[in-house]
């Protein structure tokens, strides 16, 4: 088998770009998770028997780092610093490593399927209600309550189920007010994560990821016509109707696609990079500093227990 590096550090140069073939290692190869562990679930799916799909396909290479400038940050207030200080300041610039995410290993192979079909509950659980916060939320709730820039009000005078506040929804770019016309997007959608790679998890990894609150992006107060509108699309099957903020959604897909270590299938790559052409999107936005990349998988590192810990 053979794989090759697929370069894109700028939006233009994505998928045109001419790959070098090497030998596979396996540093290169997609991470290999355990099988789902012993959680007592009644449901039997159904076994995968589809051919793949794929005969090919990506995942963003995080181990080639960039160094992009940044200003730095200034270590006391503004206002006690003597002006030759201040000049200082502004003109200090230091160097981050960060993630192109348009920098994609391309794996020349049939892209890995599931040998379970996919099953909600039985493979991702449910919203978790944590009963350790002194709080009778579960997931969505949280989510909502995040999310709303107004007062919030609740069911039955029981601050466990959110009914108003005050949510912009992102696709639409609308205002919203009711609860009920909001559905919590999963950005990368849960059964997409599951053909991409997270069969290949436990269930407790699962759980975790359709219920990970660690980056604000993962999980959306989305406009409910519009979550169902998506489906387990990707940004081949779905953009939102909000064309300015298309680029945003799909640097934010990217990103969670790389934290989570998930594929990208052939169809899935073009339009993400037919899109960013299109939508003029800038290339410097494309990147991801290593610091809250490594962070981030510290946090789920940290909290793989959560679903198991929490389960009632």
């Amino acid at each position: 088998m053979k794989f090759a590096t697929f370069m894109g550090v700028f939006a233009t140069a994505l998928l045109s770009a001419n790959t070098t073939l090497a030998e596979e290692s396996s540093q290169t190869m997609p991470p290999v998770h355990a099988s789902q562990t012993g959680d007592s679930q009644q449901a039997v799916p159904a076994p995968y028997t589809d051919k793949p799909q794929w005969h090919q396909f990506y995942m963003i290479d995080d181990t080639n780092l960039d160094q992009v400038t940044v200003r730095g940050t200034q270590t006391m207030p503004m206002e006690l610093m003597a002006p030759t200080e201040l000049i200082s300041a502004f003109a200090r610039k230091v160097k981050v490593a960060v993630v192109n995410l348009l920098r994609w290993n391309q794996y020349n192979y049939d892209m890995p399927v599931p040998t379970e079909k996919y099953m909600r509950k039985l493979h991702f659980g449910r919203w978790i209600n944590d009963p350790s916060d002194e709080t009778c939320m579960n997931t969505r709730a949280k989510v909502l309550v995040r999310d709303s820039k107004g007062e919030i009000t609740y069911r039955n005078g029981k601050t466990c189920v959110v009914e108003d506040g005050l949510w912009d929804d992102p696709y639409t770019n609308t205002e919203i007010t009711s609860s009920r016309q909001i559905q919590i997007d999963h950005m990368v959608p849960l059964k997409n994560a599951y053909m991409s790679g997270a069969f290949n998890w436990d269930y407790k990894t699962r759980c975790l990821y359709a219920n990970y609150m660690g980056l604000k992006e993962h999980l959306v107060s989305a406009e409910a016509h519009q979550n169902m509108s998506k489906g387990d699309s990707g940004p081949e099957g779905y953009l939102p109707p909000f064309e300015p903020g298309r680029c945003q959604y799909i640097r934010n897909w990217i990103a969670i696609k790389m934290i989570w270590r998930l594929t990208l299938n052939p169809e899935e790559a073009k339009a993400i990079s037919d899109n960013i052409i299109k939508y003029n999107c800038k290339a410097s936005d494309f990147v991801f500093t290593k610091d809250e990349l490594d962070n981030q998988r510290n946090v789920i590192t940290q909290n793989l227990n959560f679903c198991m810990i929490n389960k009632r």
